[in-house]
């Protein structure tokens, strides 16, 4: 049995019925992490009110129902999008170029940096993104405080791009000084199989 992945970003407190939807085309099940949209000018970002909530909803379902899935995802009254990708074999044809017509890209890098990178994303044609408050995970290593470790505080900042921008997006991303300290972050592209607008006609 093959499967994929299923993401839907969708405003906040629509996950739910997504995921209901979901289930009925057939999906186990899935994971909600909440998240916000990224401002659509500077000006609003500069306000701090451009932002949007967002829950972002992860399914691992069967390859076979990942069609039904999606158009049944489509079908609710949710807002944002849906997208399905492979899960552990990649489509990265010679050249680097991948075989979608949409690429998944994603930054997972210190907390603060994300606004950074979405601004130099944009600047190489990216629309928007979606960011995830996230933290690492521990090591031996890492500083205690009451025996707890200390992790630092990150953030995944997601964008789904048409393939044609994915390469200027991706070097813009890695042009940035302030990301060329080591540890400070990961940027890598994942091929979109099928994606769809939630919520248009």
């Amino acid at each position: 049995m093959s499967w994929c992945v299923m993401t839907a970003i969708v405003r906040k407190g629509q996950a739910r019925g997504v995921m209901a939807a979901a289930r009925e085309a057939g999906a186990p099940g899935g994971t909600v992490c909440l998240a916000r949209g990224t401002a659509t000018s500077t000006i609003l970002a500069a306000l701090g009110i451009g932002d949007t909530r967002q829950e972002v909803l992860i399914s691992v379902i069967e390859e076979d129902k990942a069609e039904a899935i999606l158009e049944a995802v489509h079908s609710t009254k949710a807002r944002g999008i849906a997208f399905l990708t492979e899960t552990g074999r990649g489509t990265i044809l010679e050249g680097g170029s991948m075989d979608s017509e949409w690429i998944l890209i994603e930054a997972i890098c210190e907390e603060g940096y994300s606004e950074e990178i979405m601004a130099a994303a944009r600047k190489a044609g990216a629309g928007g993104g979606t960011v995830i408050n996230a933290h690492g995970t521990s090591t031996e290593d890492d500083v205690k405080f009451f025996g707890s470790p200390l992790v630092p505080e990150k953030e995944i900042l997601m964008m789904v791009i048409h393939r044609d921008r994915a390469e200027s997006v991706m070097a813009a991303i890695d042009s940035l000084d302030s990301l060329k300290k080591k540890g400070m972050g990961i940027v890598f592209s994942i091929p979109v199989r099928h994606f769809v607008n939630l919520g248009k006609e």
